[in-house]
């Protein structure tokens, strides 16, 4: 799973697959299994953008002094 977790793809999808089932269930008496998804998702979501501004700092060339 240590790839899985750098994959900005695989952590966007687990933020779209953990928002759609929290639609799903938000008509439902299951409130807390709504916000642990929702939850879920916007850390999925923080997880790939700070990859993605790892990534991006890595492929810039050090500051010259």
């Amino acid at each position: 799973m240590g790839e899985a977790v750098n994959d900005l793809r695989t952590l966007r999808y687990v933020a779209e697959i953990a928002r759609g089932l929290a639609k799903m269930l938000s008509h439902t008496r299951y409130q807390m299994l709504v916000y642990f998804l929702e939850m879920a998702a916007v850390e999925a979501d923080s997880l790939a953008a700070a990859q993605h501004r790892d990534r991006d700092d890595a492929s810039k060339p050090p500051p010259r002094n």
